[in-house]
This record gives structure tokens, sequence and C-alpha cells, in this order.
């Protein structure tokens, strides 16, 4: 357990660090928003980048505040879970940062729509993986109120929860897979839309998933 509070602490500072190198290298104004036609709407400091590693700071601190609250609980497989998600989230928007951080080195005002459409794909896959990952997780969280499907059906009792984060944990895994195709092969807004209506998708299966769950689940009887 110590070495994934180590790596939660390693990618606070790496995301920390990288942006301050970046940051020396960085124009003093960059584009900081992009409309869906990749046009420059706003341009903005090169220092409003530094969201990135106070919301690494903030994010982690507290992923690492409930992981501990779980340990004081006793509870080692949320422990450990939590950990596991506070790390794919600091990862996921520390390159996020990086990404955007690099293209606005190398921006090129010609190349601008290329850049809206890389952004997006870079979101969608990465996205994406995070879905696989969580997927893979959420059948080995116990009953709890911060991870994992919860519903008021869900947590009615243990049998309807593991079934609901079975359910759900196979489910992101396919969502998760399903965007990653999708943001490599479908462009612009289209991408966005097609991405956020799988998600919807899913989600309201979970949600009736579990429902069904605890309406046949027999302790409800």
């Amino acid at each position: 357990m110590k070495k994934l509070y180590a790596i939660c602490y390693g990618v606070i500072l790496l995301c920390i660090i990288g942006t301050a190198i970046l940051l020396i290298f960085t124009p003093d104004t960059i584009p900081v928003h992009y409309n869906f036609a990749g046009e420059v709407d706003r341009f903005g400091s090169k220092y409003e980048n530094l969201i990135f590693p106070l919301f690494a700071i903030i994010m982690g601190a507290f992923f690492i505040l409930l992981a501990k609250l779980q340990r004081k609980k006793g509870d080692a497989v949320n422990e450990k879970i939590l950990l596991y998600t506070g790390i794919c989230t600091l990862l996921f928007f520390t390159a996020l940062g990086f990404y955007f951080m690099l293209k606005a080195i190398r921006y090129d005002p010609d190349a601008t729509a290329t850049f809206s459409i890389d952004v997006m794909k870079f979101t969608g896959i990465a996205i994406g993986i995070m879905l696989v990952i969580l997927g893979n997780i959420m059948p080995k969280a116990r009953r709890n109120a911060m991870f994992g499907l919860r519903t008021k059906w869900s947590m009615a009792n243990d049998n309807v929860w593991q079934k609901s984060q079975r359910f759900g944990g196979i489910t992101s895994v396919l969502c998760g897979l399903a965007m990653i195709i999708v943001s490599a092969i479908i462009p612009g807004v289209w991408n966005l839309i097609v991405t956020t209506v799988i998600v919807i998708v899913w989600i309201t299966l979970c949600v009736i998933a579990s429902y069904q769950y605890y309406k046949t689940d027999s302790s409800q009887k």
C-alpha cells in the first residue's frame, strides 16, 4: 500500500515540476480556448496553465485523505481502490495539462482546426482508457459511500451491490473501448456528440441494472 501512496505523491510532484519546466518554454500569451470549428476564441496568460498542478494537489489530497479514512476503518480493499482511482485521475489531468502546454508551445495559427480535432481525440481516448481501468476495479469494491455504482438500490445490501458493480465494471470497460474507437475515427464535434451519447447510455443501463438486481434480490422479498 505504501507504494501506491508513493506513486500518488509522485504523480502530483511530476505535474508540478513538469508544468514549471514547460512554462519556461511557453510564450507569455497563448491560446487558451477553442470553439468547435477549431478557431481560437480566447487568448490568455501562460500562467493559466498553473490550474493543472493546482488541481493535481487538490485532487491528490482528496483521494489520499479518503484512502486514509478507509484505512482507519480497516477496509484495505476500498483503500487500495481509492488510491488506484486517484492515480488514474491524476495521470489523466497531468497528461492533459502537458498536452495543452506542448500544443501552446508549438501553436500555429494556420493549424487551429487540426489542434481542436487532436484535443478531442486525445481527451476521448484518455477518458476511454480511464473507464477501462476503472471498470476492472469496480467489481472489487466493497459497499461504501464514495466509490462505485452507487444508487439507493445498489446500497440496499452486499448481494445487490456486488451484482451492480460487476455489471457496472463490464459495461465501463465496453464504454471505454467504444470511446477509444470513436475518438480515433470520428472527427470534430461529432466525436463529442457520439461519446456523450455513449456515456449517457452507459449510465442509464447501470441505473436500470441496479434497480433490476434490487427487484429480483430474494432478501428484499
